[in-house]
This record gives structure tokens, C-alpha cells and sequence, in this order.
């Protein structure tokens, strides 16, 4: 959940962001990040768009529910 958790922090200021640059910053292999980020955009917490991604407004709104 940590490495999710960091994603979306790091998509926080609704910027595009590409996904070299998440793979640069977080530390996982290839296929565990690729799965990862399947799930947050299946579950709509982030948007794709070709090799972007951004944070949606749910996606800002689990990152706002307390632990």
C-alpha cells in the first residue's frame, strides 16, 4: 500500500507526470509498478494518456483519508 500511497503523492499537484519519470522515483521492478499503476487507474485514482498520468480528484480524495 506504501508504494501506491507514494504514487499518488507524487501526481499530488495534478500535473502530468511521465511514467519514466514514477519509475526514477520509485524504487520497484518494472512489472510490480506496471500492476500498480493498472490498479489506480482501474480504480480511477489516476488518468492516463499515452505515457502520462495525472491524479484524478478520487485519487486526491484517498490521499486526504486519514491512516
Amino acid at each position: 500500500m506504501k508504494n501506491l500511497d507514494r504514487i499518488l503523492e507524487l501526481l499530488s499537484d495534478f500535473k502530468w507526470c511521465s511514467i519514466n519519470e514514477i519509475k526514477t522515483r520509485i524504487s520497484l521492478p518494472s512489472d510490480r509498478l506496471n500492476e500498480a499503476l493498472s490498479f489506480l487507474q482501474e480504480q480511477s485514482f489516476i488518468s492516463r494518456e499515452d505515457e502520462k498520468l495525472r491524479i484524478t480528484p478520487r485519487g486526491l480524495k484517498l490521499l486526504e483519508i486519514p491512516s
